[in-house]
């Protein structure tokens, strides 16, 4: 009789417990779909490219509400949740990133891995500020992601991999008029995929007999990995000038289990205490 009367009292808890999504990409994940193909590429090639400068990992992650997961609590600790459930970062540094919108609920929270500093919480603040609330009060979502991208990848990631000393207002400039903002932004970006780019050409690649730039580079996949379980590949090079041919057998990481499918890789095990930032529109 006990146990029926306290499952009674327990089951409302249990019919609302709080749930997470699941990630497929350790970039972007666009729950509430407010993101196009072309503008999804766009900020997953930014926080990529943020991630091979600084070791940091930025990610991305929309949601409708907090509702649909079970949630009455309020987005900080949502956001927090979410974090250490994917485990965002590197386990050691705890440095990990996840900018987190819920367009339903209009409200937007930068969650930071226990690594940074109570100083980088105003900086977080600031990129919410500066970078995303504008577009988001005027329904530009993916502008106001994107924005948001290249502010913390600039303003967080950067300065936290150099250990620099920071304040909560160094490194921001006065909010620049349109179009001048515009052309800031879109000549970061284009930075950005410069450096992509590069850094997936031949020319990046210097061959080890010849020393000249210009060494192209082609996979066969030989086991591909399973959830868990590593495979393998031969990585074929070959140099355009003195036509030395290399091949190596290389190791593909084991996708993590708690991924929805997908390409994208897996989070290294980082937590937050619950530090970073919250904006509302």
């Amino acid at each position: 009789m006990r146990s029926l009367l306290l499952w009674f009292l327990l089951w409302p808890g249990l019919l609302w417990a709080q749930s997470f999504p699941d990630y497929s990409d350790i970039y972007v994940n666009d729950f509430a779909d407010v993101l196009d193909d072309s503008a999804e590429a766009r900020i997953a090639d930014i926080l990529r490219a943020g991630a091979e400068e600084t070791g940091v990992t930025i990610s991305v992650a929309t949601i409708r509400s907090r509702a649909d997961y079970g949630d009455t609590d309020t987005v900080e600790d949502f956001a927090k949740g979410l974090f250490n459930a994917w485990g965002i970062g590197d386990a050691e540094r705890n440095d990990g990133v996840l900018i987190l919108v819920a367009t339903e609920d209009r409200e937007a929270r930068i969650a930071l891995g226990a690594g940074f500093s109570p100083v980088y919480d105003g900086r977080a603040q600031r990129v919410i500020d500066s970078a995303m609330l504008p577009e988001f009060r005027a329904g530009r979502y993916p502008a106001g992601i994107e924005a948001g991208a290249l502010s913390a990848v600039e303003r967080l990631a950067r300065p936290f991999a150099a250990r620099a000393e920071v304040t909560e207002t160094s490194g921001f400039d006065t909010p620049r008029r349109t179009p001048w903002g515009l052309i800031v932004a879109g000549l970061g970006a284009a930075a950005v995929a410069a450096r992509i780019f590069w850094s997936r050409s031949a020319w990046s690649r210097r061959c080890p007999d010849c020393g000249r730039r210009g060494v192209d580079e082609t996979r066969d996949i030989v086991t591909p990995a399973g959830t868990n379980t590593p495979g393998r590949m031969i990585l074929h090079r070959r140099c355009r000038h003195c036509d030395t041919v290399r091949d190596s057998e290389r190791p593909i990481p084991a996708r993590s289990s708690r991924r929805s499918g997908g390409g994208g890789g897996s989070f290294g095990g980082g937590r937050s205490s619950g530090g970073g930032a919250t904006g509302r529109w």
